[in-house]
């Protein structure tokens, strides 16, 4: 056998909604606002995403706009030195051998241009042929500087660190610190014959750079192909360390240039722009990724969310709305319509300002029904009442017609000559009693639709009793019921007919012998589900022959008659005195 499978759970039942109530009014109309919400804050909140990359974006092509303005502001410094020596190689110099000539020119340019604070001439084999300032008298000749051999084999415009002897003057920050700028010359034979070499002070490139504004953690640098740093301004660490790493695996013209993002030597991510400047160098532009403070974070984040809070906010919004203005005034309806079903009559709906108008129109109507409705029973009761009255006056009326009825009857069964005429006048009175009495019974009820059989059965038994004698003495009467039996007034009056009959065929069968009374015994008891039970006992054997047929009487197909209209069964037993009527519910 197949075990049968579990159904899942969703998540409204793990959060502990019943998939069998359908959603309130609240819940629909806040995923109905939801719902027509979401595809606007969808839409803004992609809109503040493209926002923030743009402006992200903008932000870095600003970035790289600096980076590109500070390193042409470096190359126009660079090209001004070039143009500057190639306009001193198309002087006429004279003859190199005197160096007069060319080291009066020489010295009148660098007056002419404080960026400069030296001229060479150098030929290629190392010599100087023409310097100025010139050397003093005694000094020793320095040994070959080692850019005169890169600047004969650059063949090309060229900048060049020049090493410091000076123990004390060590490093880039030196103010004995010096740049070589190379030109070579060319002869006739388009062979080189000479270097044009000036020398610059780091303090003139760093002057250059002191120009430019730089944000913080930005750095600009004048690199040389070996990635020894020429000139370089910082806001933040010292430049080394803001070289990528990839600058000390690798070397070559060909990856310095560009706009990238790697790591520094110090480890740190960092956005960098190269370029080739005259010279054979590179101009290098380094700043942080701009970190956004918490504040500016948080704003930014709150931007990018604001679309959802204001989705979650229209939600909750319209469900607490909802409830306010519908859902708390139709409850308001709702319980004065149960406490009216509960029988309430005055139960109505009170006026609820916060309520919408067609709530409040539900209200006014429920309170017209409510009040029309009660004005219809006011009437009602009143002609009930009015009818109850006419009934009760009717069944008194005919009470009193049949007690005058029976007063004429008794006076004229005086006038009887003999027993059996004196016998019929009887059996009329004692039948028009037994009518009297249900009208009695009928005329002292409030509700005429039922009759309370062992009240009326106890009030026939006492009037019989009255009404009924011997001349051996009246018979004893009683009547028991232990829990009230009701019947219509036909199935009363017709069983008031039957106890009426049995009473005068039980007195009818007395005989003076040694019985001067008898005493007759009813019970009344309800079988549950199936009707009542009449129970009659006498203490003399009366009963015999009470239910065979004789042709010349008439008293059996009374009985027979009486017990079908009630739909009952009689049975008689004759050694025990007792009449038995099992009867169905008469109600």
């Amino acid at each position: 056998m197949v075990a049968e499978s579990k159904p899942r759970r969703s998540w409204l039942g793990r959060i502990g909604i019943s998939q069998d109530l359908p959603p309130g009014l609240r819940s629909r109309i806040a995923l109905r606002v939801a719902a027509a919400l979401l595809p606007l804050c969808l839409a803004a909140g992609v809109a503040q995403y493209v926002n923030t990359v743009h402006n992200r974006e903008l932000r870095e092509r600003a970035l790289i706009a600096r980076g590109e303005a500070a390193i042409a502001h470096q190359s126009t410094a660079l090209q001004e030195l070039r143009i500057l020596l190639e306009t001193i190689s198309a002087l006429p110099l004279g003859d190199h051998a005197g160096g007069e000539v060319c080291s009066d020119a020489f010295r009148r340019i660098i007056l002419q241009n404080k960026d400069v604070s030296s001229l060479h001439l150098v030929g290629v084999d190392g010599k100087t042929l023409c310097r100025a300032p010139a050397m003093a008298t005694g000094d020793e000749e320095v040994p070959l500087p080692e850019w005169v051999g890169n600047a004969v084999q650059s063949q090309q415009f060229s900048i060049w660190m020049q090493r410091s002897d000076d123990a004390g003057s060590e490093g880039q920050g030196s103010a004995n610190a010096r740049l070589v700028a190379t030109l070579p010359i060319y002869g006739p034979d388009r062979q080189t014959t000479g270097i044009l070499a000036a020398t610059v002070p780091f303090s003139s490139l760093t002057l250059t750079m002191q120009e430019v504004e730089l944000p913080d953690a930005a750095a600009l640098a004048l690199l040389d192909a070996k990635w020894n740093v020429l000139a370089q301004r910082t806001r933040g660490r010292q430049v080394d360390g803001w070289l990528p790493a990839s600058f000390a695996a690798a070397a070559g013209p060909e990856i310095m240039s560009g706009t990238f993002s790697q790591q520094g030597r110090d480890g740190l991510a960092r956005n960098y722009v190269v370029a080739a400047l005259p010279g054979n160098v590179f101009g290098l532009y380094a700043q942080n990724p701009e970190e956004l403070s918490v504040a500016v974070r948080a704003v930014l984040y709150f931007a990018i969310a604001f679309p959802l809070l204001v989705l979650i906010a229209a939600s909750a919004f319209a469900g607490r709305a909802t409830g306010q203005i519908v859902i708390e005034p139709l409850n308001k309806v709702r319980f004065a319509i149960r406490r009216y079903i509960a029988g309430d009559d005055g139960a109505r709906v009170e006026y609820d300002p916060q309520a919408t108008e067609e709530v409040q129109a539900v209200a006014t109507k429920f309170n017209t029904m409510a009040d029309n409705i009660q004005v219809r029973d006011e009437a009602l009761r009143a002609a009930l009442d009015h009818q109850k009255a006419l009934v009760r006056e009717v069944n008194h009326r005919v009470r009193n017609n049949l007690q005058v009825m029976n007063s004429l009857l008794n006076l004229q069964s005086r006038r009887a000559k003999t027993p059996d005429q004196a016998a019929i006048f009887l059996d009329v009175q004692r039948r028009l009693n037994a009518l009297g009495t249900v009208h009695a019974a009928l005329y002292q009820a409030n509700d005429f639709r039922a009759v309370d059989l062992g009240v009326l059965l106890k009030d026939l038994c006492l009037s019989t009793e009255r009404h009924l004698s011997t001349e051996w003495g009246r018979p004893v009467l009683s009547m028991r019921c232990p829990e009230p039996i009701y019947g219509v007034p036909d199935a009363a009056l017709t069983l008031a007919f039957l106890v009426t009959e049995l009473i005068a065929e039980a007195t009818v069968r007395l005989s003076p012998e040694g019985h001067p009374a008898t005493q007759i015994d009813f019970e009344l008891t309800e079988r549950p589900g199936r009707g009542s039970t009449l129970i009659m006992k006498v203490d003399q054997p009366v009963l015999e022959g009470l239910m065979e047929s004789r042709p010349d009487e008439g008293h059996i197909n009374l009985f027979r008659g009486l017990v079908r209209q009630l739909r009952a069964h009689m049975d008689v037993d004759e050694p025990g005195c007792v009449v038995t009527v099992d009867l169905p519910p008469l109600i």
